[in-house]
C-alpha cells in the first residue's frame, strides 16, 4: 500500500501536457475535434486527480513489484512514465481484480483521443441530464461535465470497487455527479430521473437493451461501443419517436464489457 500516495501527487506538478495539448491541435487541424468546448475541458480537467494505486503498480518495473510497496522516490520515478503513456494517448488501467472467479477483470480510464471524440458526439448541452452506464474512474465523467457545468450527470457501476473508486474521485472535481452502485440495465428504474437527454455505455455490449431506449428522451442522444469482444464499433443513436431512432456508425473500438447480468 501507499499511505503517502496523495501527499505524493501533491508534490509531483510537472505531468508532460504539452503531448496532449498537441493531440488536441492534431484532432482539431484535420477536423476531428471541432467543439472547442471539449478541447478545454480536456486541458482543465487533469489525470493527477484520478491517480489509483493500481494505475502506477500497472506501469511500475518488474524489479519493484516483487516487493509490492513504493517509497517516495519510486512513484515519482513511475508517475513520471505514468502521465507520459497518458498524455501520449494511451488508456491507464486504474483498476483489476485479481480473483481467481471470475479471472482477471480490468478496468481502464480511456484514451485520451477517445475520451474527446466521445464528449463531441454526446453534444452535451446546457440542462442535459445525462446517464452514464459504468464508470470509468470518474475521469471521463469529469470531462463530460466540465464542457457545460449545468447538468446533472447519474453513474451507474457494478463493481463495488470501481464504485468507491469514483465516488472518491467526482468528490473532488466541480460539478454534479451523483454515483449509484448497481446494475447498468436494470438499476435505472431506482434514479431519480426517469429519461435523460443524453446516454452513454462505457462498456461494449451485443445489442443496446430496449429499456435503456426506453429512458432516453425523443430527440435525445445515446452513444454506445456496440458489438463482440473481437469486433466493435462506436454508435450514436438519435431518438426520433417512442418507438424509433436513427443511427451513425462512426468508428472501430476496443472497448472492455459493460458489467450487466444483462444477457442478448
Amino acid at each position: 500500500m501507499i499511505d503517502n500516495l496523495q501527499q505524493i501527487l501533491t508534490k509531483f506538478k510537472e505531468p508532460n501536457t504539452e503531448i496532449l495539448y498537441s493531440m488536441l491541435e492534431s484532432m482539431r487541424v484535420n477536423e476531428l475535434l471541432e467543439d472547442v468546448r471539449v478541447i478545454q475541458a480536456m486541458r482543465n480537467i487533469r489525470i493527477e486527480d484520478f491517480i489509483t494505486e493500481d494505475m502506477i503498480f500497472s506501469v511500475m518495473p518488474p524489479d519493484k513489484k516483487e516487493y509490492g510497496v513504493l517509497i517516495e522516490e519510486d512513484v515519482i520515478g513511475v508517475l513520471k512514465e505514468l502521465f507520459t503513456l497518458f498524455y501520449s494517448n494511451r488508456p491507464l488501467m486504474f483498476y483489476r481484480d485479481q480473483t481467481p472467479n471470475p479471472p482477471d477483470f480490468t478496468r481502464t480510464t480511456g484514451a485520451p483521443h477517445m475520451i474527446a471524440i466521445i464528449a463531441q458526439l454526446l453534444d452535451i448541452e446546457e440542462n442535459d441530464k445525462i446517464l452514464i452506464l459504468g464508470s470509468k474512474s470518474g475521469y471521463m465523467e469529469s470531462v463530460i461535465q466540465d464542457i457545460e457545468i449545468n447538468t446533472e450527470a447519474f453513474v451507474i457501476e457494478q463493481v463495488p470497487e470501481i464504485y468507491h473508486i469514483t465516488k472518491s474521485n467526482i468528490g473532488r472535481i466541480k460539478g454534479n455527479t451523483n454515483i449509484y452502485l448497481g446494475d447498468p440495465v436494470y438499476y435505472i428504474k431506482n434514479l431519480p430521473v426517469s429519461q435523460f437527454d443524453k446516454i452513454l455505455l462505457t462498456g461494449y455490449i451485443k445489442s443496446i437493451p430496449k429499456q435503456i431506449f426506453d429512458h432516453l428522451k425523443i430527440g435525445g442522444i445515446l452513444c454506445a461501443p456496440v458489438g463482440t469482444f473481437y469486433k466493435q464499433f462506436f454508435l450514436r443513436y438519435f431518438k426520433t419517436g417512442e418507438e424509433s431512432w436513427d443511427e451513425e456508425t462512426h468508428l472501430p473500438v476496443m472497448f472492455s464489457r459493460l458489467v450487466t447480468s444483462y444477457q442478448n
